[in-house]
Parts: C-alpha cells; sequence; structure tokens
C-alpha cells in the first residue's frame, strides 16, 4: 500500500497514481493505493469535510502518457492520432462504496502532437460512469439525450483547453464495455474536436470530494485499433 501524494504502481500497459491534486482544501485525510493484481486496481481514502463542488483527487488507472505526468507511455498504442482511431473500447468490473460525494468517471486527454504534456492539451474528454451526491460535470450544462448529459468547461485561469463531460443517465454499469471512441467522434461531428488531435491517454477511477470510501476493480482493459 502507498499513501504519497502521486505515488504509483505499474504493471504492464497500465500505472496506477494516487492523484490528490487538491486535498489541500480539505486540509485533513487521506487516501492510498494498493498494489495491482495483474489487471485489478483497489484504492481507498478518507477525506474530511469539503465545503466546495470541487473534488478533492481523483486516483486512477492510466493507459498512454498523462500530460500532466508525461513519461514514457504505457502501450505503443497511444499516443495515436484521432482519425486513425477505428475503435477506442474500455471493458470494466468494478464496485465501490462511500459515504460521501463521488463520481466514477473515464478521462482522455487529447493533445497537439505526439509530445504529451501541459504545454501541448488541447481538450479533456469525461465520460461519467455513475456518480453520488449533489456533483456535477465541470462547466455549464449544453444539452441531452436519452443517453446523456453533455457539459462544457470554457477554458480560464491557466486552463486552456475545453473540457467536454459526458454525464451517462443509465447509473449501474459497474460491467460492461465502454465505447469511449464514439464519445470523441460525436465532438468531431459537432466540430467541437479537431480530427488531428491525438489521444494522449485513457484514465479510468473516481473524482473523490469527501468521505470515506473503497474502489475496487476486479479488472480492466482499453483496446485500441
Amino acid at each position: 500500500m502507498k499513501s504519497d501524494r502521486y505515488a504509483s504502481y505499474g504493471v504492464p500497459g497500465y500505472y496506477l497514481v494516487n492523484n490528490v491534486w487538491n486535498d489541500a482544501q480539505v486540509g485533513a485525510g487521506q487516501q492510498s493505493i494498493n498494489p495491482p493484481q495483474g489487471k485489478s486496481f483497489s484504492w481507498n481514502w478518507n477525506w474530511g469535510i469539503n465545503p466546495t463542488y470541487v473534488p478533492v483527487s481523483y486516483p486512477s488507472v492510466i493507459f498512454g502518457n498523462k500530460p500532466w505526468d508525461p513519461q514514457s507511455s504505457s502501450t505503443k498504442s497511444l499516443p495515436r492520432q484521432v482519425s486513425q482511431i477505428k475503435q477506442l473500447n474500455a471493458t470494466h468490473d468494478y464496485a465501490i462504496s462511500s459515504s460521501g460525494r463521488y463520481n466514477v468517471a473515464y478521462d482522455l486527454w487529447l493533445i497537439e502532437g505526439v509530445q504529451s504534456s501541459k504545454a501541448t492539451i488541447r481538450t479533456e474528454i469525461m465520460v461519467w460512469i455513475e456518480s453520488s451526491g449533489n456533483v456535477q460535470p465541470y462547466g455549464k450544462f449544453e444539452e441531452e439525450n436519452e443517453k446523456y448529459s453533455l457539459y462544457i468547461g470554457q477554458p480560464e485561469g491557466d486552463r486552456s483547453w475545453h473540457c467536454y463531460s459526458f454525464k451517462l443517465k443509465k447509473q449501474s454499469l459497474k460491467s460492461g464495455i465502454v465505447n469511449l471512441g464514439d464519445f470523441i467522434q460525436q465532438l468531431v461531428k459537432k466540430k467541437l474536436v479537431n480530427p488531428n488531435l491525438y489521444v494522449a491517454d485513457v484514465e479510468f477511477g473516481t473524482e473523490i470530494w469527501d468521505g470515506k470510501g473503497e474502489m475496487n476493480i476486479k479488472s480492466y482493459q482499453v483496446s485500441v485499433t
């Protein structure tokens, strides 16, 4: 078990990171990641009162090369240009318990060129699988259909990119396949995403606002063709 800020474990194709990017706003609490067992990942947390609507942390499993943590990519499949991706699917099976506010979400960073860094970020795409408590994606509500609600976050401060968040209406997809490529293509068709950008990585984890909880990913796999 590791509890240090941004501690990590690596397994072939993936790495697990103890992302506590905004813990200063809570002040008291702890979050730990456990050693992976094959492609099974788990972590737990115990955070104090958070008076805001901004999450404290995002412990997550990373496939690719995260721009915020540039290193050699965990896979040869990413980065890859959006126009060259035929399919991008993620298969997960997880169980979660929490006394506070959280979500379970995918996070994709799209960059300009193949060099993954904060300076090359152009777009962020999130897909919320489930959530608890009064939490909403960053940005403003844009539209909805029978499958999801779309929120768009505008650039502000040192955030120079747009964030597009799909909040799924079916809140019981604890096991199944998520067609992440389809969400990207929907944004391309709306001319909100440039197909010349590259998908740097795919992240799967829990944005946590407060409370005590545990995430257990029994199996997880990302495929890119």
